[in-house]
């Protein structure tokens, strides 16, 4: 194990503003061999818009929820005094002053203290862009991370500030744990330059009348008109036209059908012995728990109607499907129960056995495995307390398929909602190995993007964003992406967001990537 050095940390706070996120991050490095803690108040600070408190306790009663979230405020902990210089500063209230032989991390929020800027983010439908800045006598600040991230619901304001929050605990703990450590570059450092957010003039009252309209809304939708869900598609590529570029085959999209008390979703596809398997999640509303799903794509394009033929305790999704040792496999989504499982074929399409759990006790959104030379990797987005499962990628490796697995680095490789989460089985081509991503920035699956592995081993992971396919109106999201070959052409797969109607029974989709990267080029052409 990595030897970490000794620190001293001194929070500076507003004692009527400390939230539940800040003595997250107090207890965390409290319980830290080698870091001792200390207490600073500040004089004063701006206070949170009038009301948000009642707001925050009024959703909470509303919703029907009672759990601890990221926002609820809190009484100062008893933290005895140390009586010595820190090291380290974390600046909470926004003004701590620089401090010679001290380091100061200072955190916002599009550019705002905290718990400003991630009202910010929900009120005004904005990615929250979290950033940590290092403050230094004579120089200017210099941000050291920046996470773009997830926020699963904004309808209610509560659980989107703690998603923001939790993050942002998570952000700070993970970077002091990369400072500790020798040689660490900061975790999950964002380019992008940061748009400053403004100050919202809405107070609490405006933001329940927006929620409670929000919700009336979704409910009077679902009464008048089938809502829009998630639709799976498929369609059989032109064979003169390159397979990983979707935007130059005009070919049309098929459908597939459902009988409106279910929708499906997470498409993978296998070939076996000449015939073509459409592997998916089910989702049948009166349960509201996903089963695993499969039918059968003819020679003649006939689509059979999809039959369960896995259903678990918990949620079941994303049946990613490879064969390996003359076997073949399966790692569907099980992070309802907290595991990564392998499963095998014992006929297929329709009889598996549980083979393994690889991973245990980890919350792993859409786990994608991919043999690379002579190891494996996996791919995943965690949720960790209070979080989205949308944002932060973490990533293990095994010498062989059972294992063990090991991961990367106990924080996420990077936090980027638009990039993070995978979507299908990654592309292995004479350009490098890719990885289809979900865009999950304005909503969930709203967008894909394909990104090229630019460094994958023991000690380190980076990408390179090559294109970004919005999805084509008027449809509302796009989801996971796969193919298989077929002879002498492909078949494709994604899922989709919509209604019914706004599809019918195929449709042509110009799925034109947004503002590609010149190494795009070489890639369409594979």
């Amino acid at each position: 194990m990595m030897k970490r050095k000794s620190l001293c940390v001194h929070f500076y706070y507003v004692p009527s503003e400390l939230r539940r996120w800040q003595i997250h991050v107090l207890e965390r490095l409290a319980a830290e061999p080698g870091v001792s803690i200390g207490l600073a108040a500040a004089t004063s600070r701006p206070a949170p818009p009038p009301g948000l408190d009642r707001l925050f306790a009024f959703e909470r009663l509303f919703v029907g929820r009672d759990e601890e979230t990221a926002a609820d405020r809190v009484e100062p902990p008893a933290v005895p005094s140390l009586g010595r210089a820190p090291d380290l500063v974390i600046d909470l209230a926004g003004d701590a002053p620089a401090r010679p032989g001290a380091t100061v991390l200072r955190p916002s929020i599009l550019g705002l203290p905290p718990l400003e800027g991630a009202l910010a983010a929900v009120l005004d439908g904005r990615v929250p862009v979290l950033e940590l800045e290092t403050i230094a006598p004579d120089a200017p600040p210099r941000a050291l991370a920046r996470w773009a991230v997830g926020v699963e619901d904004r309808r209610n304001t509560l659980r989107a500030v703690s998603q923001i929050l939790g993050r942002l605990a998570h952000m700070i703990l993970a970077t002091i744990d990369g400072l500790r450590r020798e040689g660490r570059e900061p975790t999950g450092f964002l380019a992008d330059a940061v748009a400053p957010a403004r100050r919202s003039a809405m107070v609490a009252p405006a933001l329940l009348i927006r929620s409670l309209e929000a919700r009336i809304a979704r409910k009077l939708d679902r009464l008048v008109r089938v809502p829009a869900d998630w639709r799976v598609m498929w369609r059989r590529r032109d064979p003169a036209t390159p397979v990983l570029a979707p935007h130059r085959d005009p070919t049309p999209f098929h459908l597939l059908p459902d009988d409106g008390g279910r929708f499906y979703a997470d498409p993978f596809l296998w070939r076996d012995a000449g015939r073509t398997w459409l592997f998916l999640e089910e989702f049948p509303y009166a349960t509201g728990r996903g089963v695993l799903s499969v039918a059968e794509i003819g020679a003649d394009g006939a689509v059979s109607t999809p039959r369960p033929f896995l259903e678990q305790s918990c949620h079941l999704s994303y049946p990613q499907i490879f064969a390996e040792g003359g076997e073949v496999w399966m790692v569907p989504e099980t992070s309802g129960r907290r595991t990564v499982e392998l499963w095998r074929a014992v006929a297929l399409p329709d009889r598996w056995e549980r083979h393994a759990v690889l991973i245990d006790d980890v919350d792993l959104g859409d786990a994608t495995i991919e043999r690379v030379g002579d190891g494996w990797w996996m791919f995943g987005t965690s949720r960790d307390l209070w979080c989205s499962s949308w944002d932060a990628l973490h990533v293990w490796h095994a010498p062989s398929l059972q294992g063990p697995w090991t991961p990367l680095d106990t924080a996420p490789v990077k936090v980027d909602v638009a990039t993070a989460r995978p979507a299908g089985r990654m592309i292995a081509t004479a350009n490098g190995l890719l990885r289809p991503v979900q865009d999950s920035s304005l909503d969930y699956g709203c967008g894909l993007a394909l990104t090229r592995v630019d460094r994958l081993d023991e000690t380190g992971f980076s990408e390179t964003v090559l294109a970004r396919f919005a999805t084509p109106k008027p449809l509302l999201g796009l989801h996971t992406w796969n193919r298989v070959a077929t002879g002498s052409a492909w078949i494709e797969t994604m899922d989709v967001f919509a209604r019914a109607a706004d599809f019918g029974a195929e449709r042509r989709l110009d799925l034109t990537p947004e503002r590609p990267s010149p190494e795009a080029a070489a890639i369409f052409e594979t």
